[in-house]
């Protein structure tokens, strides 16, 4: 369920020098910005009939994959990620010929960003300022389509992972 063939994750921290300036050192010096970037291929997901077909009692069964059609779409401005002819229901007593997890879902792709600074108050008290971005560019990061053939929106993706979100937090700490 967690098969990623293509993952890419980095991430860099830099951390400003501090000023000689006092003043000027609490204003701009010492701030520190990281940044964190993954990329991966969708996760695997198996397509459903939604039936009952092999008669086992559990529900799970696949339908069967139609040689020679291609499985996806991959449409992402009508959100259409599989194609529904390319797959069949199962006859009553199989289990469908489609593979567990044989489908991969939209890939994934994000940058996060936080800058901090340390304010000390005593030498062993500080308060930390933190203000985090994830999704810092906005980009739409889609989950994975409809797998029930079952139903009228199979293959059709109706949800995504949430837009830019921004943060501010202080820890005092001691």
């Amino acid at each position: 369920d967690f098969d990623l063939r293509h993952n890419f994750v980095a991430s860099a921290v830099y951390q400003s020098p501090a000023l000689d300036n006092r003043a000027l050192n609490v204003a701009a010096g010492s701030w520190q910005i990281g940044f964190l970037t993954s990329y991966y291929d969708g996760f695997p997901f198996s397509p459903l009939t939604g039936t009952d077909a092999s008669l086992s009692g559990v529900g799970l069964d696949r339908p069967n994959a139609v040689p020679g059609v291609n499985r996806y779409e991959r449409n992402t401005k009508t959100l259409v990620w599989l194609n529904p002819l390319a797959f069949t229901p199962n006859p009553p007593g199989t289990f469908g010929t489609t593979g567990m997890n044989s489908l991969l879902g939209p890939h994934y792709i994000d940058a996060d960003a936080n800058l901090n600074k340390l304010f000390r108050i005593r030498e062993s008290q500080n308060i930390q300022v933190r203000f985090e971005w994830f999704n810092l560019f906005n980009h739409t990061n889609f989950q994975a389509p409809v797998n029930s053939t079952a139903s009228s929106s199979f293959g059709v993706i109706q949800s995504a992972n949430p837009a830019r979100i921004m943060q501010l937090g202080a820890k005092y700490v001691f």
